[in-house]
C-alpha cells in the first residue's frame, strides 16, 4: 500500500483505497473489500469470486458509480439487469435495488456511492 507523504508538516487530509488485485488471489483475500468513506462519499474495492454476490436493497444508497477492474459481472439495478467486463462502468440512480455478481473465476468490482442524503440535496 502507498503511504501518504505530505508536502507540508500537517497531518494528510485524503485516504488511500488500496488496490486489489486477483493475481494475489488466495483464500486469505477473497471476498477483500477495501473502503474509504467521506461526507458524500463512499468509495470501495472488492476481491470477488465466481457466484460471489454482494446486494443492496431500495433506499439504501445514494447514486452510485460501478466499475468492473477485472472479470465480468453480472448486475441487476433500477430492475435492469446487465453483464458488465472488464473496463466497463454503470451509473446507478439513487434509492433503486442494486446486486452484483461475479461470473468469472474472479473480478475486482470499483464502486463509488453517493450518501443517501446528499444524493436526495441534488436532485431536490
Amino acid at each position: 500500500m502507498s503511504a501518504a507523504i505530505p508536502t507540508n508538516s500537517r497531518i494528510a487530509h485524503c485516504t488511500l483505497l488500496p488496490a486489489v488485485h486477483a493475481d494475489s488471489a488466495s483464500s486469505s483475500t477473497t471476498g477483500q473489500r477495501n473502503v474509504a468513506d467521506g461526507v458524500a462519499l463512499s468509495a470501495s474495492t472488492q476481491l470477488m469470486t465466481c457466484d460471489e454476490s454482494v446486494g443492496f436493497e431500495a433506499n439504501l444508497l445514494g447514486e452510485e458509480l460501478a466499475a468492473v477492474l477485472e472479470g465480468r459481472v453480472d448486475i441487476v439495478a433500477a430492475d435492469e439487469h446487465y453483464v458488465l467486463s472488464a473496463g466497463e462502468a454503470i451509473l446507478i440512480p439513487p434509492r433503486e435495488a442494486r446486486s452484483y455478481r461475479c461470473v468469472t473465476p474472479h473480478c475486482v468490482l470499483y464502486r463509488v456511492t453517493c450518501s443517501p442524503a446528499q444524493s436526495e440535496e441534488d436532485h431536490a
